[in-house]
């Protein structure tokens, strides 16, 4: 495959999983309004789907990264609720 081809497959994934996650947890929580402790796991959970999908491409195991990314998905929402 070629570097394009990964670019664009990495941009729309980003786009399906990332930011339309992000888009709900904008009408819930504006930024202005979250925690460092929020914007934190936010930004590690960012990376985590990034990390995700680039084993995803390379076909390696997802489950410990799915464990991580399920761990800070319930940590964030337990600090909304607060």
């Amino acid at each position: 495959m070629d570097k394009q081809y990964l670019k664009e497959k990495l941009d729309h994934l980003r786009q399906q999983y990332v930011e339309s996650t992000h888009t709900d947890a904008q009408t819930q929580l504006d930024e202005k309004h979250m925690s460092k402790k929020m914007l934190k796991i936010k930004k590690k959970l960012v990376s985590l789907q990034m990390e995700r999908c680039q084993r995803k491409i390379e076909h390696k195991d997802l489950t410990k990264i799915d464990q991580k990314i399920l761990e800070q998905k319930q940590l964030f929402e337990s600090c909304t609720n607060k």
